[in-house]
């Protein structure tokens, strides 16, 4: 017996089939679309939302603003769940403001998304959160952050749809302060 061929096996008459043509106008939407939806769950902080926008299952995985990686949308879920005991939206400003700077590069199957916003919420007056990134109870943190989205377009039961894969937030530098090397 010889090694099996790695070569397609050739198509039999009449069962030809057109590859797929990408169309990058149509995946740009999908793709805005999730992300969208992503920054609108952390402006209502809606966890529903939330996981509508990542993959099922174990195979999300996060790099949160608080410095720690996350394993899961279960994970997640568990740390938003946390989060809404120890911070809340503003009065006077959006907890998330609008995207800038967006920058989305698409290749098949699979794309990510740049983009720097700043996080405005209020740590609760009954806080018992133990984190680096938070001002202390009943104060208000205002968090530069950048982040990168990943998007792969299958979920977690192997339907073509663009899911969220991964996310990374880390703090941005401040605004006015001069780029290194710059």
């Amino acid at each position: 017996m010889g090694k099996r061929s790695r070569l397609p096996r050739k198509i039999q008459a009449g069962s030809h089939s057109k590859p797929s043509t990408p169309n990058l106008e149509k995946d740009r939407a999908e793709i805005l679309a999730v992300s969208k939806r992503w920054w609108d769950a952390n402006r209502q902080f809606s966890i529903p939302m939330m996981c509508e926008t990542f993959v099922g299952g174990d195979r999300f995985h996060g790099f949160n603003l608080n410095g720690h990686t996350y394993y899961g949308i279960d994970e997640w879920v568990k740390l938003w769940q946390y989060l809404g005991h120890v911070m809340a939206p503003t009065a006077d400003a959006a907890a998330m403001a609008e995207p800038r700077d967006v920058k989305l590069m698409i290749r098949g199957d699979m794309a990510f998304l740049t983009a720097e916003s700043t996080l405005t919420v209020k740590v609760l007056p009954t806080s018992d959160a133990e984190s680096a990134a938070l001002p202390p109870p009943g104060q208000t943190a205002s968090i530069p952050f950048r982040a990168t989205e990943v998007f792969v377009r299958e979920d977690h039961e192997g339907n073509p749809v663009w899911k969220m894969w991964h996310f990374h937030c880390s703090p941005r530098a401040p605004e006015h302060e001069r780029r290194m090397g710059f």
